[in-house]
């Protein structure tokens, strides 16, 4: 897994819940930490996708080397995963979302074992199909990235529908579910 990085999404806007989502407490622990963990089990490194303007708050909480600042110009989550991938170009990223508090350990660990098994013939590796991918709990190789036209693929959807994306069967739907308001 030398490769492979985890990234927490935690830049986006919070508009439905009002405030910083990846800030909120799931007992003492922030939801951004508390997703970071989830990884631990496979010692998976971590960074936070932030907003430039979260910089002040996440460094309070985590380590400044673990966050990466939105860095271009496009759209929602795309500027969050595309400015990893500027600056981690090599690394295959599994990328969460900071509200997907009941992802379970078997949803993380059939995306890891398909990933692991797979020949060069897959970029992407997702659960759901083309009618709707799950676009977090998703592993988006560095070769995939490379391969992404952002002029043309404004959303992760767009990039999974259009990439060379192994399906992986819905087990678990409620692993999926996003916290978007208390």
């Amino acid at each position: 897994m030398a490769s492979l990085l985890g990234v927490v999404l935690c830049g986006g806007e919070s508009r439905r819940m009002g405030r910083d989502k990846g800030l909120l407490l799931n007992g003492n622990v922030p939801w951004a930490l508390f997703m970071a963990r989830k990884l631990s089990s496979w010692n998976i490194p971590v960074v936070y996708s932030i907003h430039p303007r979260q910089l002040t708050a996440y460094s309070a909480i985590l380590p400044a080397g673990q966050l990466i600042p939105d860095a271009l110009d496009l759209p929602g989550p795309l500027n969050g995963l595309f400015s990893v991938h500027q600056r981690m170009p090599d690394a295959d990223i599994l990328l969460l979302a900071c509200d997907m508090l009941d992802l379970d350990e078997k949803t993380i660990e059939g995306l890891l074992s398909s990933w692991q098994v797979s020949d060069e013939s897959m970029d992407l590796f997702a659960y759901g199909d083309a009618r709707l991918w799950q676009p977090f709990c998703c592993i988006y190789t560095a070769r995939g990235l490379d391969r992404v036209d952002t002029g043309r693929d404004k959303s992760l959807q767009s990039i999974l529908r259009s990439g060379r994306t192994q399906s992986l069967p819905i087990t678990h739907p409620t692993a999926f579910a996003n916290y978007n308001s208390l």
